[in-house]
Parts: C-alpha cells; structure tokens; sequence
C-alpha cells in the first residue's frame, strides 16, 4: 500500500471550539502526523448529527483506513477500526462536578464510545487504572501514551517583561493555568495567596464550579503561545491544587519554562511532576508551605523542570501514536 493513498481520519472539531488542551493535542498530531485528515468544514451548531451522520459518510467517501476520535466520544455506526484518546475519566469518577443533564448525556454517550473503541489512548498509568476501574472490559484495549509539550515554551526573559506590561502584571505572582472549575480546586490558591500576601494571576475560562472568578482582577483567556510563554516566564510559581487530572499539560508547560510547580499530591501529577515539582497535600498550609519552598529553592527546581520536560515530546507522542494506528491496520504504510 502507497504512503500517499494512506489515510486516518481524525476529528478537528477542537481546532475552532473547545477545551484548549484538547485543541493543543489535535493541532499537534496534525503537526507530525501529515497523513491524518479531518473534515474541512466546521460542523454545525448540532455536533451529534453532525458526528454521527457526516463523519462515517465522509468514512468512506474519503477512503479513510481507520478514524481516530481525540476527544472522548465518536459516531455510533460505522467508523471501524475506531481509535479513541480518552483525557481523563472524571466524568466516571466524579460525575457529580457535571451539571446534571450533561452528565446523563455525556455518560451514555461516552461508554457507547468506549464500548465501539479498538484501541483506547489515554495519557497517563493513572488515567488507564481509573479507565480500567471504572470499565474493566476495556482494559486489554487501553495503550498508554504521554502528551507532549510544544517548542513554544521555553525561558523568555524578553517575553516575560512584554507580558508584564501588556498585562499589567505584578512583579511578583502566583500563576494558575487551565479551565477554572470545581475540579481544578482554585479557592484554596485563592485562600493560600491571600495568606502569603502575594498576587495570584488565572489563565483560562471559567466553567462550572468557578463562577466567584469570573471577575477576578488577574484573570486572563485567549492568549497568544507568545504571550502565555512570557506569564510562565514572568511569574514566581506554578500552583496547580487539582483534585483530579489526566495528564497535566499547564505543568510540563511550566517546567518548560523554567518555572517552579507547585502541585497536589493527587491524580496523575506525582506520575507527571516525578522529583521535579513540589508536591503537597491539597490543603492551604500545604501549599503555602509549597510556595515559600519554591521562592527559596527557584533555582533548583527551575533545573529540574527543564531536564524533567524532556520526557515529554510531541514529537514521541506522535509516534507512539502512531504505532496504535498499526496496531488496528496492520500492514498500513504511513511512509
């Protein structure tokens, strides 16, 4: 078979709407995998039509070899081999941070998805044993694959003074990145900041649970690569008191930078942050604590960050990808 005439399909709902990890990761895989395809048009307001009446249409009218579904569901009909990445299984584990009718939904939704799956990625061992806990029967078809970080995120002196001033930044701040909800557990940041007397910055939208920092002074949204590469760069620490992620991708961001993490010892981030970050109880003396260490030990766990970011690659992500694809179409040439 021809390395031209190979083809996966993919899902890039994301790229226009959507949770920016989730477009991060589609945009990436898109990077280094040229052979994947996605539909050109944007889908209409109606997703659920949209996914399961033009996607397995275009299945076949594109000659797609397998179709890959980066964002938790996928049509219900046709579409085989089915690849899908699976973030986190919060929606099994805590369905109560849902609204209710949405997680109802999302719940049926989601397990048909995994039931029709041949192969299911997800990003950390952590999320593969809760996937497995709550799902055992899918376990023989869970592979394991780290995100990666992007080229983007570096040290940036001359970013850092630009952010500064653009945003009217502090000299000195604790800086939160990611979608502001209950599980990402920000009121105790808040509280923690507070006591410490030191400014605390937010980047990302508010959903439900985060309703209280909808006004917040310091929050921002949208940011450019460029500009969000500075704030890491400009701040004093990484806080990230998550109850519950998958992978984590604001923390190897951070690190990447060289900016101390300062993260709860829950989840995926111990198996993330490993001896690079400080990893605390969930409480507000803790992380207090975590953030005075950071201040006096910056340089080392600057060091640390950026030799533990190099585990983590697009790159490799890609690839590894890459050889799941194989493993639903053996013999399919990509090159």
């Amino acid at each position: 078979m021809k390395a031209s005439s190979s083809r996966i399909g993919i899902d890039t709902r994301s790229l226009s709407a959507g949770p920016p990890g989730i477009r991060t990761y589609v945009t990436s895989l898109l990077a280094h995998l040229p052979y994947l395809d996605g539909l050109p048009e944007s889908p209409p307001r109606n997703n659920f039509l949209w996914n399961q009446i033009r996607v397995p249409l275009a299945f076949h009218a594109r000659g797609w070899h397998a179709y890959h579904a980066p964002s938790y569901t996928a049509p219900l009909i046709g579409c085989r081999p089915l690849i899908l990445t699976v973030h986190d299984v919060s929606y099994l584990a805590n369905p109560d941070w849902y609204p209710y009718s949405v997680g109802s939904l999302r719940l049926r939704y989601y397990t048909a998805s995994l039931s029709r799956a041949d192969r299911i990625i997800v990003p950390s061992e952590f999320s593969r044993a809760e996937l497995v806990k709550y799902r055992p029967e899918v376990d023989t078809r869970v592979r394991r694959i780290y995100q990666g970080v992007s080229e983007e995120f570096f040290p940036d002196p001359v970013q850092a003074q630009r952010a500064r001033q653009e945003l009217a930044l502090p000299r000195e701040f604790l800086l939160h990145v990611g979608d502001i909800h209950t599980r990402r557990n920000v009121p105790l940041i808040a509280e923690a900041a507070r006591r410490l007397g030191v400014p605390l910055v937010l980047v990302g939208r508010v959903l439900k649970g985060g309703e209280e920092f909808r006004q917040w002074p310091l929050r921002f949204n949208g940011l450019s690569a460029d500009l969000l590469r500075g704030v890491y760069s400009a701040a004093t620490a990484l806080v990230y008191p998550s109850l519950y992620e998958g992978f984590g991708l604001p923390v190897v961001e951070a690190m990447a930078c060289g900016l101390p993490v300062v993260a709860s010892r829950s989840a995926c981030l111990p198996e993330i942050c490993g001896d690079a970050g400080i990893l605390v109880e969930a409480d507000v003396p803790s992380f207090c604590e975590g953030i005075q260490r950071a201040a006096s030990e910056r340089e080392r766990y600057c060091a640390a960050g950026l030799a533990r970011k190099q585990q983590f690659s697009w790159e490799k992500t890609a690839r590894e990808t890459e050889k799941v694809y194989q493993e639903v179409v053996p013999g399919l040439a990509f090159r």
